[in-house]
């Protein structure tokens, strides 16, 4: 676990772990095994609750955000589900997440970059629902076309906002920044700083391993340099026991 989350934070090949972690070949073996049998989802969602739980909310969230990032692809992830996004000139992979309003990821995906949001949420949607089926509104921004919302109301009756810019220059808009504030989580983890992987089901493994380390500090006291023996709760901003 350890060489994993170096890997994720420093950027580095598999080949070019340190001597005094575990052989590669074996590190890369329990990545790979733990990708297929879904034990990062399993990882995030208990991580997620516990944080959820500390900064005084409910478990499980009745409110998402959803939102999509192109990145620039590799030569290693060139070969698979790779595209262009024309709106931001990137070629390489979309990463497609829900996230709740405290911003932990309920759901991800990662497709080609020349995929429209409005028709590859159904998928991500669908994966967050099978996690929290206590969701009640989602949402989202002007991406995300009418058949989209029609469809998340009839099959699992949630509501959508659509949120519409309001004039010039940038202004972040009501409970959407939170999914911004997400990417910005990940992309600070060198692995995550362009698609590396050869495949999309590595990329959304990744993509919840950022996470579980983001949720580790954020679950660990931080010391009080000005009071000596107190420690703070990074998520709530305050003092603990």
């Amino acid at each position: 676990m350890n060489a994993i989350l170096y890997l994720n934070k420093t950027g580095c090949q598999w080949r070019s772990l340190p001597h005094d972690l575990p052989a590669w070949p074996a590190v890369f073996y329990y990545f790979k095994k733990w990708r297929d049998n879904g034990t990062w989802e399993k990882i995030n969602h208990e991580l997620r609750r516990q944080c959820r739980q500390t900064a005084g909310r409910n478990a499980e969230p009745t409110a998402a955000c959803i939102d999509s990032q192109s990145v620039k692809g590799s030569p290693e992830s060139g070969g698979q589900a790779s595209g262009f996004d024309g709106g931001k000139l990137v070629k390489g992979r979309k990463r497609h997440i829900v996230v709740d309003v405290m911003g932990y990821v309920l759901g991800a995906t990662v497709h080609a970059a020349n995929e429209a949001d409005t028709t590859m949420a159904p998928e991500v949607t669908r994966l967050a629902y099978e996690l929290c089926a206590t969701l009640l509104i989602m949402f989202a921004d002007l991406g995300y076309k009418q058949p989209f919302i029609d469809w998340l109301k009839e099959t699992f009756g949630v509501d959508t906002e659509v949120s519409k810019k309001d004039g010039a220059g940038f202004k972040p808009v009501r409970k959407r920044w939170v999914v911004e504030r997400t990417f910005a989580w990940i992309s600070r983890q060198r692995r995550m700083s362009r698609d590396y992987e050869r495949t999309t089901e590595s990329s959304k493994a990744m993509i919840f391993v950022s996470m579980i380390r983001v949720m580790l500090k954020q679950l660990s006291p931080i010391p009080n340099p000005w009071r000596k023996g107190e420690v703070y709760s990074p998520i709530i901003n305050q003092p603990v026991l």
